[in-house]
């Protein structure tokens, strides 16, 4: 398999194709070091892992030639060649079971050593494609779901590790689903990347007995893509960062598949914070870029104002476990320039994500500085936010959405954008009624105002907005299916309304209510339609926001720590129709 780190190498799959070679876009790339790879890196990893195992059972059938198991591997070959015939779907999920790697693994080494192999497994795992014995759990928070597997039997489950759990009994199949599901909840409202990464990717959990002693106990493999073990926590918490710890690991082990980052193993052993004893350069990297992901998950817990002291003591020993162990991977000689490359963005990653300093801060702390800022009673408000910025609040973003309601008090509206993954490259626009599955990239406080049950959403399947207060019904009603963030939009609405928009810790490259003047620039509708979108364009919204700024037209302020802008949705449209770049023939 060909693999390249920069954009455009390779050859995109033709349907059908199995074997094509593999590319790491450098966008992608410097997503998957920084932990933040998304559908769009596991899509990428997953489609490695079809290649690789496709090899595998070819070779297995090479291999037994002559051997005793010879017919068993030609018939479990045929038919496998028979389901991808018949039934690309069952194939796939038979050739992602996260231990057909395992299997055959041990059976080529095996075969390639003159010893018998047992290969009735494969032929049981092609009969049974959905893994019936397993026992199944569906997750579902906020409108997001999570579909899961209890692999508490079934062979070569013993690479994670550690003591595998009995059988599990109705009983405790259902404790495990229940806090799987507040684990899963935890995720998706505090960390809803993460959520998006796992909800794509993790298809298995292994149940495992804890230490002796109690403590808990996870693992991944390198032979199982899409499985993580773990004994079972009391604290949802913990499972949660247990998930994303541990995918981490399946994810980098993917990767690795694809591009090595270090050279063959060598003797020389490295420090690794977490640990008493040295480890080898693989190992530490497997660690460091797990940890990142730790480091990560406490950060938001701390910033959320869930996690109390305990997130600030993981959060500041974790980020100096894995800076420190960056530092030394990259002074080991060992990386591959790619390595070098990804350890280089993971240690970034550390270093840009700081955690949110100050005290903690309650409704009557942030109610102070929203109306120092200028919001006033009976606003309408697009608010746009990283709320991370603000530091860390009493209970998060509730108690911001709160905050905000307070001032606006009850003659006041509170809108955010909540847009949901869609078709609208391909140009597609459902005919059919939209829902409103939960938002991606817009972070927690959005999310937060969108589960609010008072909470009105607009009708459209991928540009949604949400309200919640006097005008909210108004705002969100009768959003065209047509015209995303036009006229027929609630932006359109708020403009009407004289409402304003507030920049929480963010720049005005998040600022959407210019994307409403972008429909009256005729020359950068550039889509074959207006549902295909081709035409939004975020790249000059900063230049734009920052020659409005210095007409003196924007009020500019603190709530807590964040930087924060306010100003009229009316005039900064009107402002960048004039000046957003035009799209003429020869430009």
């Amino acid at each position: 398999m060909r693999t390249a780190t920069e954009p455009g190498a390779g050859a995109a799959p033709r349907p059908g194709q199995d074997l094509v070679p593999h590319t790491v876009p450098a966008p992608v790339f410097r997503s998957l070091a920084r932990a933040r790879g998304g559908a769009t890196a596991v899509g990428l990893l997953r489609g490695g892992q079809l290649s690789k195992r496709t090899l595998m059972v070819r070779a297995l059938r090479r291999v037994a030639d002559g051997h005793p198991e010879e017919g068993t591997a030609e018939a479990a070959y045929r038919g496998l060649v028979e389901l991808n015939r018949r039934d690309r779907a069952a194939w796939r999920e038979v050739m992602l079971h996260p231990y057909l790697d395992a299997g055959l693994t041990r059976a080529l080494t095996a075969l390639e050593r003159g010893l018998p192999t047992d290969l009735r497994w494969l032929e049981q795992l092609t009969a049974d494609p959905g893994r019936r014995a397993w026992h199944r759990v569906d997750a579902v928070s906020d409108g997001m779901a999570l579909e899961l597997r209890l692999a508490d039997r079934g062979p070569f489950r013993e690479v994670h590790g550690h003591e595998l759990a009995e059988p599990l009994t109705a009983g405790q199949a259902r404790e495990w689903a229940q806090a799987l599901r507040a684990a899963w909840t935890v995720l998706v409202r505090r960390h809803p990347w993460h959520a998006q990464t796992i909800a794509t990717g993790l298809t298995t959990v292994v149940p495992l007995l804890p230490n002796p002693d109690g403590t808990e106990v996870s693992s991944a493999a390198r032979r199982a893509f899409g499985a993580v073990a773990a004994s079972l926590p009391d604290d949802p918490v913990l499972l949660a960062l247990t998930l994303v710890h541990e995918f981490l690991h399946v994810q980098l082990g993917a990767l690795l598949d694809l591009l090595p980052l270090h050279g063959p193993p060598t003797e020389a052993r490295y420090h690794a914070p977490w640990r008493p004893d040295q480890r080898p350069a693989g190992a530490l990297l497997q660690g460091t870029y797990a940890h990142l992901g730790v480091t990560d998950f406490w950060r938001t817990e701390l910033a959320s104002g869930t996690g109390g002291k305990r997130a600030r003591r993981e959060y500041d020993t974790w980020r100096e476990h894995t800076d420190t162990a960056a530092h030394t991977l990259l002074e080991s000689g060992e990386l591959l320039p790619a390595g070098r490359r990804f350890v280089t963005e993971l240690r970034e990653a550390v270093r840009r994500r700081p955690a949110p300093a100050g005290t903690l801060r309650g409704r009557a702390d942030l109610v102070h500085d929203l109306r120092g800022l200028g919001l006033r009673t009976g606003d309408a408000v697009l608010v746009h936010s990283a709320l991370s910025a603000v530091g860390p609040i009493s209970n998060g973003a509730e108690t911001m959405v709160s905050a905000l309601l307070e001032v606006l008090g009850p003659s006041g509206t509170l809108v955010v954008y909540t847009p949901t993954p869609g078709d609208a490259r391909a140009g597609k626009t459902p005919a059919s009624a939209p829902c409103t599955p939960p938002g991606f990239g817009v972070g927690v406080l959005a999310e937060t105002v969108r589960n609010r049950p008072a909470a009105l959403p607009s009708a459209h399947p991928r540009s949604a907005f949400t309200a919640l207060g006097a005008q909210a019904d108004h705002i969100t009603s009768d959003h065209s299916l047509n015209c995303s963030l036009g006229e027929a939009s609630p932006l359109g609405r708020l403009e009407e309304l004289d409402a304003r928009v507030l920049l929480m810790g963010v720049g005005f490259e998040a600022c959407t209510a210019f994307h409403l003047a972008e429909y009256r620039i005729p020359s950068r509708l550039a889509g074959p339609h207006e549902g295909a979108e081709g035409f939004l364009d975020t790249s000059s919204f900063a230049a734009v926001g920052a020659t409005y700024e210095a007409t003196g037209a924007v009020r500019s302020g603190r709530v807590g720590l964040a930087r924060c802008r306010l100003f009229d949705l009316a005039d900064a449209v009107a402002f960048a129709v004039g000046r957003l770049p035009d799209r003429s023939a020869g430009q």
